[in-house]
C-alpha cells in the first residue's frame, strides 16, 4: 500500500514537471499577450475547469479558513507572478530563477523561526541544492543583464511563494474547495493589474496557434492541475518540506528546453542536477528523522 508521504512527494514530483515544462509555454505565449493578462487568462481557464469537479466535493471552508484563501490567492497567484513577470522586464531570466528559487530556504527559514528549533543538516541540504540550481541556471556563465531593482522584484516572488506555501497549509485539508477559493481570490485581485496593462500597452488581439496552446497548457496543467496537486501534496508532505520540490523546477524547465527548443546542456547541468538531488536528500531524511522523534515522544 503506498504511504501517505509516497503519494505527496508524488504529487509534488509530477507538479514540479508540469512547472518546469511551463516556462517553455510561457515564454512562447508572453512574446504576443501581455504578463498579467495572460496571468489572468490561464487562471479563469483553470477555474472554469475545477469547477466542473467541485459537486463532488462536500469539504466546506469555515471561519478564518476563507481568510487564509484570500491571502493565499492573493500571495500565489497575484503577487507571485506580479513579482516574477515584472523582474524579467528588469533582469535577466537567469538571476531571475535563480532568486524565485531561494523559496525554499525561505520557507525553512520561517518554519523554523514560528517553533525555535534549527537544524543544521536541513539547511545544509537546503544549501547544497540552491548551489545546484546556481551551477545549473549560469552553467559557467554569470548573468550581463543584471539588475539590482530586477533582482529585488525576483525576491519578492520567492517571499511571495513562501506565504502562499504557509497560508496554504492552514486551510483545513487543503480540497478542492480551498484552491478553487484561493484562485478565485487570486483572480479578482489580477484583474485590475490587467486592465492596467492593456490601457498602457494595448494588445492587439492576434494570436498563433502555438500561443494557443501555450495559454491552453499554462491554463489545464500548470494551473489547475499544478495547484489542485501542489495544495495535495502541501498536506500530505506538509508546507515546509513541500518547497524543497522548488529546486527540481529548473532541472525539468531544462529538460524542456531541450526536448522542445533544441538547446543543448553544457557540462554544469548535469553537475547542478546531482547538487540538487544530494541536497534535497539531506534535507528529506533531516526531516523524517525530526519526525520520528516527535512522534517517539
Amino acid at each position: 500500500m503506498v504511504s501517505s508521504r509516497m503519494a505527496g512527494g508524488a504529487l509534488l514530483g509530477f507538479t514540479a514537471v508540469i512547472w518546469g515544462v511551463s516556462y517553455v509555454f510561457t515564454k512562447v505565449a508572453v512574446e504576443t499577450i501581455p504578463p498579467m493578462t495572460l496571468a489572468l487568462l490561464r487562471f479563469t481557464i483553470a477555474l472554469a475547469i475545477l469547477l466542473l469537479f467541485s459537486r463532488r466535493d462536500k469539504v466546506r471552508l469555515k471561519g478564518k479558513a476563507h481568510l487564509y484563501a484570500a491571502l493565499a490567492g492573493l500571495f500565489g497567484v497575484t503577487f507571485y507572478f506580479f513579482f516574477e513577470n515584472s523582474a524579467l522586464k528588469h533582469t535577466s531570466p537567469s538571476d531571475a530563477s535563480l532568486i524565485v528559487s531561494s523559496a525554499p530556504l525561505l520557507t525553512l527559514l520561517l518554519y523554523d523561526i514560528r517553533r525555535r528549533r534549527f537544524e543544521i543538516a536541513e539547511y545544509s541540504g537546503a544549501l547544497l541544492a540552491f548551489v545546484g540550481i546556481a551551477l545549473l541556471v549560469y552553467g559557467g556563465q554569470f548573468s550581463e543583464f543584471s539588475s539590482v531593482g530586477g533582482n529585488l522584484l525576483a525576491f519578492g516572488a520567492a517571499v511571495s511563494w513562501t506565504a502562499y506555501t504557509f497560508l496554504f497549509e492552514r486551510i483545513a485539508g487543503s480540497s478542492l474547495r480551498g484552491v478553487i477559493e484561493t484562485m478565485t481570490w487570486g483572480l479578482l485581485f489580477i484583474i485590475p493589474f490587467s486592465v492596467a496593462e492593456l490601457i498602457r500597452t494595448p494588445w492587439n488581439g492576434s494570436i498563433s496557434l502555438s500561443v494557443v496552446s501555450g495559454v491552453v497548457y499554462l491554463g489545464v496543467m500548470a494551473s489547475a492541475l499544478g495547484y489542485f496537486f501542489w495544495g495535495k501534496g502541501i498536506q500530505l508532505w506538509g508546507g515546509k518540506a513541500s518547497t524543497l520540490w522548488i529546486y527540481t523546477i529548473p532541472i525539468f524547465a531544462a529538460v524542456a528546453d531541450v526536448l522542445v527548443l533544441k538547446n543543448r546542456p553544457s557540462l554544469f547541468f548535469y553537475f547542478g542536477a546531482v547538487f540538487v538531488a544530494c541536497g534535497m536528500g539531506i534535507s528529506i531524511a533531516s526531516q523524517k528523522r525530526i519526525e520520528s522523534e516527535n512522534k517517539a515522544y
